[in-house]
């Protein structure tokens, strides 16, 4: 009788909102502003947010900001109380910091009556995304969880598989561990006018593509195997671990040996790039959402075949954007409702039918994207699912502490000085320890 109330009473809100939506003036909607990535799905996000006013009486508004900006302007707000953002949108490192300064307000309470929504998150992304201090600071509503993409067509060849045993003296396979991605990396590198798969190459190619340019996503990089070694960029004293971070670099400087010259210089789009145009066999520790791109090599290289798999380790980079509502919002019970709405059920459906990686278990494990005709989009998604599953427990300290963003926003200028060889990996290293001590004034305070 219980559950029949809650599912009643659960209809008449539906009802309630709609009933209200359609009935309320233009004149009457609550404004709320939402700051997010210039470019990203903005035609699905647009349709969301149609949805999301279809069912309430607001008027929302996306400010669309490039993804270099995003952090410093909601900042820049955040401190100005000025209000001019009700929803803002965070990246994994993020959330700690703007949680502790008071710059986003808790949802804790606006919770505790929406279980299941919370409850739908994976847990390893609801640790790392969501929570802090013991509080709920919002919903993510995409994830750019890592794993890994090869050329399946090109680890299936017997060909390739006969020579990879006569030379390493084990099967050619998805690799297990570094070692193994460090073999293959190498074996499948080969110069113009070699043979792969029993064709004479045209130009270079290359075992693995790396995202080693000057941007952020190299540490995300390197997260797998440090992650995968069973450390961390802080251990729980707040300090960076020189040793394993030495390591876990030197062996990426070897990688590059393997890599396209431009790995020096892209990011992850780069990389795809270089998928499609029938460079690499495969990538490092890769963002999932990157799919329907890596996919498309299947279309642009002729006998391609994309796989997707957990990074060697079985540990990549784990995150996602989470929304969260202003403290300076005029309208912070819409924003939350907006923040529901989004990271809810129905609109990550949407979402992911759209393209979207979705966060929630119930939208990545749904039938309707396991068919052939959904591959192209939503191929990674059981993959996405056994990485979260084999990641709970686990919660980076990058992501527990309020200095998290700004290290993250350092971390890049050590380690790609290392890449481009202008300072060895123990400098780097050593560096990298040197500009987290001073960021945090000490060891860094970490609160899971």
């Amino acid at each position: 009788m219980k559950k029949a109330l809650m599912i009643s009473a659960a209809l008449i809100g539906l009802w309630s909102a709609s009933a209200q939506a359609q009935t309320c003036n233009d004149a009457d909607r609550i404004p709320i502003t939402w700051s997010t990535i210039a470019g990203f799905y903005t035609d699905a996000m647009s349709a969301l947010v149609e949805g999301f006013e279809k069912t309430h009486c607001a008027k929302v508004t996306v400010v669309n900001i490039d993804n270099s900006q995003l952090y410093n302007k909601q900042v820049i707000e955040m401190v100005g109380q000025t209000g001019a953002y009700d929803v803002v949108t965070l990246e994994t490192a993020e959330k700690a910091e703007f949680a502790e300064n008071g710059f986003i307000l808790p949802m804790t309470d606006y919770f505790k009556d929406k279980p299941e929504a919370l409850n739908d998150v994976a847990p390893a992304l609801r640790a790392m995304t969501v929570t802090y201090k013991g509080d709920i600071w919002g919903l993510p509503y995409y994830t750019y969880t890592a794993g890994m993409f090869f050329r399946a067509d090109l680890f299936e060849d017997e060909g390739e598989r006969a020579a990879f045993k006569a030379k390493y003296g084990y099967d050619l396979g998805i690799p297990k561990d570094w070692k193994q991605h460090r073999d293959i990396a190498e074996f499948f590198t080969r110069k113009k006018g070699d043979k792969l798969k029993g064709q004479v190459l045209e130009k270079d190619f290359y075992g693995v593509g790396l995202m080693a340019g000057p941007f952020p996503e190299i540490q995300d990089e390197l997260s797998a195997p440090l992650w995968g070694m069973g450390s961390d960029w802080l251990t729980a004293d707040g300090k960076v671990p020189v040793a394993d971070v030495e390591k876990v670099l030197s062996d990426y400087l070897e990688l590059l040996k393997f890599a396209p010259p431009a790995a020096l210089t892209v990011t992850y789009d780069g990389v795809m790039n270089q998928m499609k145009d029938g460079q690499i066999a495969m990538t490092h520790g890769f963002f999932l959402d990157q799919w329907p791109n890596a996919a498309s090599t299947e279309v642009s290289v002729p006998g391609a075949k994309m796989g997707a798999s957990v990074a060697p380790g079985g540990k990549a980079y784990i995150g996602g954007f989470l929304l969260a509502v202003s403290a300076g919002s005029k309208n912070p019970d819409m924003a939350k409702d907006f923040v529901a709405y989004i990271g809810g059920h129905d609109a990550q459906m949407d979402f992911a039918k759209a393209g979207g990686t979705s966060t929630l278990t119930s939208v990545l494990t749904d039938p309707s994207f396991a068919t052939p005709e959904m591959r192209s989009k939503t191929g990674h998604f059981a993959t996405l699912v056994d990485i979260l599953k084999s990641a709970e427990g686990f919660n980076s300290n990058l992501f527990a502490t309020p200095f998290g963003a700004k290290i993250y926003n350092t971390m890049q200028i050590p380690l790609q000085a290392a890449a481009a060889g202008q300072i060895t990996a123990k400098q780097a290293a050593e560096q990298l320890a040197a500009d987290v001590e001073k960021i945090c004034g000490g060891p860094c305070p970490i609160n899971k």
